[in-house]
């Protein structure tokens, strides 16, 4: 019986000393495995940054359309923002100031016209009489440059006549029946009815009809009834087969811009989609901001819409813009790899020879989410303790 438990107990204890044996086998394996993977080794890495801005949609192109004279804005048969048709009616303008240039348009033609068939007929006498011999060469090219400097003058009498036409609700005046001995057509033509008196502004290109932009936060909407001078601004037809974004640039990165360089944008209005869009221009001259850093205007295009997109992205919308720079390689340490001490920053570095580490003061620059960029201190290659 005592020899039995003397068995029991011995087995007991072999059991126990192995068990011990294999906690701390473990155990070392572990602590080993550790130690490995809290040493790296330093190298360079490529750094990307992404800058952001903000800016409002617009078209790819824009159309300025204008009025001619001076005048009053009597129909205006659409919305704002609507899309429009190429050559489809936009404006009708009364004008009085259109109507007296169209008369004083149409009696310069008619008399241009008349000169021009009188040379006409004198140079066809001067062939003939030059080629009998019975008027001298000097003669004959007077006559020549007549006709040449009246023809001109033809020409250019009515190209503007055509282009005031142009405008007019009533186009059917035929030009080539008009001459100075018709004087009941030059009438005629002259006292239009008064519907036909009005100016007609159309559509240039088809796209969205759009307010002018009067300032850097107003938009001008003409209406009907308010008077319009020569040159103003009617409205814009954008092209929304595509989009721009205008952004403001500090001084601080813009010179890490370059034209070509690939965009993203996005808005929360449109928040299903990332367009992909490039930076197409970049101006060279800063303006002053308020009490802050100058800035520099940039335009970012996304060149073409699916037609999904063009039914929920519309001009005046937000939008953010997304820019991914690449820099120069740098050394990149994970930031758990930084001790902080005194206000200076130091790291671990192992040495393979004597299984040891050292403290070591070291530069930093930029920061990522995850790690930070070393000026100075490490070298590629050396290894460092990460801390635990």
């Amino acid at each position: 019986m005592k020899i039995g438990q003397l068995k029991v107990r011995l087995w007991m204890i072999i059991k126990l000393i192995v068990l011990v044996q294999m906690m701390q086998l473990t155990a070392c394996q572990k602590t080993e495995k550790e130690s490995k993977d809290n040493i790296i080794t330093v190298n360079r890495e490529n750094v990307a940054n992404t800058l952001f801005y903000s800016g409002t949609i617009a078209p790819l192109q824009a159309t300025v359309i204008t009025t001619p004279a001076e005048g009053v804005i009597i129909e205006m048969p659409f919305q704002y923002g609507e899309a429009v048709k190429r050559g489809q009616l936009l404006f009708m303008i009364s004008s009085a100031k259109y109507l007296s240039d169209y008369k004083a348009a149409l009696l310069a033609y008619v008399k241009a016209k008349s000169e021009f068939n009188n040379a006409e007929l004198q140079l066809n006498e001067a062939k003939f009489l030059y080629k009998n011999k019975l008027i001298p060469l000097d003669e004959f090219k007077t006559k020549q440059s007549n006709y040449y400097g009246s023809q001109l003058g033809y020409i250019q009498a009515k190209d503007t006549l055509e282009n005031l036409l142009q405008q007019l609700a009533d186009r059917e005046i035929n030009l080539e029946s008009l001459n100075i001995a018709n004087i009941e057509k030059v009438t005629a033509a002259m006292h239009l009815q008064m519907n036909s008196e009005n100016l007609r502004i159309v559509s240039p290109a088809d796209g969205i009809i759009l307010a002018s932009v009067k300032g850097e936060e107003e938009n001008k909407k003409v209406g009907k009834g308010d008077p319009v001078k020569q040159g103003d601004v009617l409205a814009v037809i954008g092209d929304m087969k595509g989009i721009s974004v205008r952004i403001k640039v500090n001084e601080l990165t813009v010179n890490q811009l370059k034209v070509g360089q690939k965009v993203r944008v996005s808005g929360i209005a449109f928040s299903d989609y990332v367009l992909e869009g490039v930076l197409e221009r970049i101006d060279r001259q800063g303006e002053a901001s308020n009490g802050g850093l100058p800035n520099f205007s940039a335009m970012v295009i996304v060149p073409k819409l699916n037609s999904m997109q063009q039914k929920i992205i519309h001009v005046g919308m937000s939008a953010k813009v997304e820019i991914d720079i690449q820099e120069d390689q740098q050394i990149m340490i994970p930031m758990t790899a930084i001790t902080e001490k005194d206000g200076n920053s130091f790291v671990h570095i192992f040495d393979p020879a004597t299984k040891k580490s050292k403290l070591a003061e070291i530069k930093t620059g930029k920061t990522t989410m995850n790690a930070v960029a070393v000026l100075s201190g490490l070298n590629v290659g050396d290894k460092i303790v990460l801390a635990h």
